[in-house]
């Protein structure tokens, strides 16, 4: 596929640009870099005292407490939802690349995902050490399955990247629709709330939500020790759902793309 190609052949140009749109969120207010960490870590911690001492009463969930449960289901859906938000103003942010050089356009949205991955890694390695360290959880090879959810992950984004940055363009309402719709989403997707509440076909509110599929897979991964190839269905649902969204973005980009210039 073009893009992954291109992609490879400038790989270089391409991680130069994902480490400065990284550093350009934070580089500009006084404490810096730190704050990629310190808000997802301070959203953490209020969602969780909140649902242990409160809401729940710090019950258990798969056999844990409801702690680890509810940070593992976390920490992927802050990674989608601040990639869903900042890449809808994508391309009117890098629109001086679009004018300037010969950077493929349609690599523009990639990059923050791939921005975003930086935090998001990062704070699964802080996931490993409270499990161990805190809940006693010990490291399993099921924990090696993170690289695929990591790589699912990264389809559905970037298809979403592109179909939102390039509607945005021409509707600029986008970026705020996408807002209302992340926050639906959170209370939508068994995050906060397990999934064994759901019977018969009410399942399926959680299955054709493709983003259930990877906070549930990081619970399977770090938690309840589970191979994503166990659940066919989920898989073939995801599947379905994020290639269609994959290519529906990529086709929506390139169809817009030749647009952009005259609309920036």
């Amino acid at each position: 596929m073009k893009p992954l190609n291109n992609l490879l052949k400038q790989r270089r140009i391409f991680q130069t640009l994902v480490f400065r749109d990284f550093g350009s969120r934070y580089l500009s207010s006084y404490v810096g870099l730190p704050w990629a960490f310190i808000q997802p870590v301070m959203y953490i911690l209020v969602i969780w005292f909140a649902f242990t001492f409160g809401l729940r009463g710090g019950r258990t969930i798969s056999g844990v407490s409801f702690a680890p449960w509810l940070i593992t289901g976390l920490i992927p859906w802050l990674f989608i939802s601040q990639t869903m938000i900042v890449s809808a103003n994508a391309i009117l942010e890098y629109s001086f690349l679009i004018k300037k050089t010969n950077v493929p356009v349609y690599l523009i949205p990639v990059i923050k995902v791939f921005s975003g991955m930086i935090v998001h890694v990062t704070l699964i390695v802080g996931i490993i050490f409270l499990l161990f360290f805190s809940y006693n959880i010990q490291p399993t090879v099921y924990w090696f399955q993170i690289i695929y959810y990591l790589f699912a992950l990264t389809i559905l984004l970037t298809g979403i990247a592109w179909f939102i940055s390039s509607v945005n363009v021409f509707l600029r309402d986008m970026a705020h629709l996408v807002n209302i719709f992340v926050t639906m989403l959170f209370w939508a997707t068994p995050i906060i709330w397990p999934y064994s509440m759901l019977h018969g076909n009410y399942r399926y509110v959680a299955l054709l939500n493709p983003f259930f599929y990877i906070t549930e897979g990081y619970r399977y991964t770090f938690i309840e020790h589970t191979w994503f190839f166990e659940y066919t269905e989920m898989n073939i649902l995801f599947w379905t759902f994020t290639l269609s969204i994959f290519f529906i973005g990529y086709f929506t980009f390139k169809k817009l793309q030749p647009m952009f210039a005259d609309m920036l």
